[in-house]
């Protein structure tokens, strides 16, 4: 499961420029990212896990939320 995550996390950040095959994810930031991920699917466990990582993405990039 943890792949299939860190690739869609890769995916969308892809949308905002960063490649992760070059300029991979620091260890920190996997972890931020996976539980930020965690925390917004035990807040809305109805959402759809895609709509969770695009959110987390997008206040990642945004230093929005736990990330600024």
């Amino acid at each position: 499961m943890d792949q299939f995550i860190e690739k869609m996390l890769g995916q969308a950040l892809r949308q905002y420029g960063r490649n992760v095959s070059t300029d991979p994810l620091s260890p920190y930031e996997k972890q931020s990212l996976k539980k930020a991920l965690e925390e917004r699917r035990n807040e809305e466990p109805d959402e759809d896990l895609h709509a969770h990582v695009e959110d987390i993405i997008y206040d990642y990039v945004t230093n929005q939320g736990q990330f600024s």
